[in-house]
């Protein structure tokens, strides 16, 4: 059952955000981009395609139902590392790198997985003008449905402390401003199971822009890494270095 460990984080993902105006892209880069990984023990790749459904609302839609317009989004790819879990997912001026369980820790991604991966993405030629750089965690909990959400979490509402109430379920999206470059996302999504246990959802992310264009990737990649681990562990009550 996953637990509080860092160990049993569900995925960890950093992505890069580049300016697609400063690098020059087509399908082809897909197949450079897996040659150069295979020695990386990317061995897989698996494409992703998705489409964007637009409804044109006008004053007499009231008449007619109107029809949705699908456009279909630009495809990505990802690529997989089977034996360590690693995956990475390539689009237009992005790519992200992911792990899954078991997760150790920061550097060893940095170290391992990320530098590597990168060294690779700017050698074909992409990977210029960074805008953006992102650190995600999410995971899973799941524990007795008596026990409150907010001895786990830290800033839950639990409506059972005014004498009222069971908590059944529970959707929490919210955006903080942080520093001048940095913004906070958090989602929380909880309900009760057929086994009467509480199944949990958290997806804690720092997000940063590179407004200045001075920093690396690598200050820019830590700085994400420390701010989303230090919010989560606050909201998870736990002190662990990951």
């Amino acid at each position: 059952m996953p637990t509080e460990n860092n160990h049993q984080l569900q995925e960890v993902l950093c992505a890069f955000m580049f300016n697609p105006d400063e690098n020059v892209w087509d399908s082809t880069y897909f197949g450079k981009y897996y040659d150069a990984i295979q020695d990386l023990g990317f061995k897989e790749k698996i494409e992703q395609k998705a489409f964007h459904v637009k409804f044109e609302i006008k004053a007499d839609a009231y008449k007619k139902i109107p029809e949705p317009q699908y456009n279909e989004a630009e495809p990505k790819m990802l690529f997989k590392n089977v034996e360590k879990n690693y995956a990475i997912l390539m689009g237009n001026a992005y790519v992200s790198f992911h792990k899954l369980p078991p997760y150790e820790k920061w550097e060893n991604m940095m170290r391992d997985q990320i530098k590597p991966g990168l060294d690779k993405y700017f050698n074909i030629g992409l990977g210029k003008d960074l805008s953006q750089v992102q650190m995600l965690y999410l995971n899973k909990y799941e524990f007795d449905e008596k026990e409150k959400l907010s001895s786990r979490f830290s800033f839950i509402p639990a409506i059972e402390d005014f004498g009222i109430g069971k908590e059944r379920s529970l959707l929490l999206q919210s955006q903080y401003d942080l520093e001048p470059n940095l913004i906070m996302q958090l989602q929380i999504q909880a309900r009760l199971t057929e086994q009467k246990t509480k199944e949990v959802f958290l997806q804690c992310s720092c997000i940063a822009h590179n407004h200045d264009k001075k920093r690396s990737w690598e200050e820019i990649a830590q700085q994400v890494h420390d701010q989303n681990n230090l919010v989560f562990n606050k909201i998870t009550k736990n002190n662990y270095a990951i």
